[in-house]
């Protein structure tokens, strides 16, 4: 539930499951309480989805609904990196520095930390651990625009700032990096949108959760992005997120999504400004 202050602001909704290889998307909804006309559209490689819409002044409620099947790939503990000379000309774009995961900064700390690791899987295993182990979960402690070197100077952060420092981590012995948002199951609510990363090794991608918060093979992939600039829920106007309530679960028999959602579902938030998971 959302409440605009200002007439007709508009929004960018990054909320569509996105259409890969590795998910499928069987059927899907999207509705809301207002008259507003949705207009969808997809970034430049047709992956991630955005709806857009302006609604009038007051209270309106966005939902949408997908079943998805998702096939989580075998994972390759070996798995090398790519060296930077042979890298597809397409994946340099995630070895370079980004708003958020400016691994110049801190080039000279992952050197320290973690040059002596086989430069493959394990050394961005030993990333995400080192990331859970060092810095704090803690809602509140940063900002919409903290970055990867403000994050590591802190100590602490949510979900999108685990996924930057460990991005910037691995980029900076050039392993592409980069940012994804998702639907997922948490081990314990309550229940959010969820931020994590993934690494180019051997011939693939392959997915990474440095929270530890939840299982990847939980995660129904929404957007992809260099860090969370790309994959935003963006508003023009005023406005004050109200109530969220996203919720994953296993599919069984006839059951539907539908049937596990009710109106008052979910938790009162703070201003959607103030909100960093």
């Amino acid at each position: 539930m959302i409440t605009t202050l200002a007439s007709k602001p508009r929004f960018e909704f990054n909320l569509g499951v996105a259409s890969t290889q590795a998910q499928r998307i069987i059927a899907e909804t999207i509705s809301t309480t207002s008259d507003a006309t949705i207009d969808e559209f997809s970034d430049e490689a047709g992956h991630d989805r955005f709806f857009r819409l302006d609604v009038a002044p007051g209270e309106f409620t966005i939902r949408y609904l997908a079943t998805v099947e998702v096939q989580t790939a075998e994972v390759n503990c070996s798995a090398s990196a790519v060296p930077l000379a042979r890298l597809p000309g397409a994946l340099l774009y995630y070895v370079q520095t980004s708003r958020y995961c400016e691994f110049e900064a801190i080039f000279s700390f992952a050197c320290r930390k973690f040059a002596n690791l086989p430069n493959g899987y394990q050394r961005v295993l030993a990333i995400c651990e080192w990331v859970r182990e060092n810095i704090d979960y803690q809602e509140g402690s940063s900002t919409l625009t903290s970055g990867a070197h403000e994050i590591l100077a802190n100590r602490a952060g949510v979900c999108r700032d685990f996924a930057h420092v460990s991005i910037a981590f691995c980029r900076a012995p050039h392993i592409p990096a980069r940012f994804v948002t998702a639907y997922t199951r948490y081990r314990d609510p309550p229940q959010d949108f969820h931020a994590v990363m993934e690494a180019f090794l051997g011939d693939r991608w392959y997915l990474f959760d440095p929270t530890g918060l939840a299982e990847v093979s939980d995660l129904v992939r929404i957007g992809t992005g260099r860090d969370a600039s790309d994959v935003p829920a963006t508003f023009f106007g005023s406005a004050r997120l109200r109530r969220l309530s996203p919720l994953v679960k296993r599919a069984s028999g006839a059951e539907t999504l539908v049937s596990l959602q009710t109106a008052d579902a979910g938790i009162p938030l703070a201003p959607l400004e103030g909100r960093g998971g």
